[in-house]
């Protein structure tokens, strides 16, 4: 894309304004469109402006790249921690594989995975704060609780993570056939032994 921006932050906080959420809503609701439509590829922020009726400066301001922008509106901003309320570890697990299954068979997921693989691959300060943003508020709520071996219990939380995620991707991408599903659910319960019975 060569589209950049100046950190979206620092940005609007030098506006003095608040940023208007629709304006937000509106973005990123059509990168989702967009990404079934017409791909990663072919997908701009001047396609994307134009669409959602605002200005490319708007969207400049808000998201310092076409990457960044996917990602917030398939992932969102930061993660939804809600599904984790309540739950014991058996459930968090659960959740993760549930949540990794869901995301990967999404239709504007299936089409941004490709380019966003490359972009992340490029973009080294982008992939950190995915990980970081995504993983550990995750993490520490699987760890809550647990003050002797913290440290021990969210490296194991973020190698379900990446665990559950990898193979959602796998199994969506490269490994998709008549046993997916058992495959699932056989990845569940060997992650349940290994982490729960250790």
């Amino acid at each position: 894309m060569g589209e950049t921006a100046q950190d979206p932050q620092s940005a609007t906080r030098s506006a003095g304004r608040p940023r208007d959420e629709s304006v937000e809503q509106r973005v990123l609701a059509t990168v989702r469109e967009m990404l079934v439509e017409v791909g990663w590829d072919e997908l701009s922020v001047r396609a994307v402006a134009a669409r959602a009726g605002v200005g490319r400066a708007s969207i400049g301001r808000r998201w310092q790249s076409k990457a960044e922008l996917v990602l917030h509106a398939v992932l969102g901003e930061t993660p939804d921690l809600g599904p984790f309320e309540g739950t014991d570890r058996k459930g968090w697990i659960e959740w993760v594989l549930r949540g990794s299954r869901e995301l990967f068979a999404r239709d504007d997921v299936r089409a941004a995975v490709p380019g966003l693989l490359t972009a992340l691959d490029r973009d080294r300060q982008l992939r950190d704060r995915l990980w970081a943003g995504f993983s550990t508020p995750a993490a520490a709520l699987f760890a809550a609780g647990d003050t002797e071996s913290r440290a021990r219990s969210e490296l194991d939380a973020r190698a379900v993570i990446a665990l559950a995620a990898g193979a959602a991707l796998f199994l969506e991408f490269v490994a998709d056939g008549d046993d997916t599903a058992l495959i699932h659910r056989r990845i569940g319960e060997l992650l349940h032994r290994a982490v729960l019975e250790h």
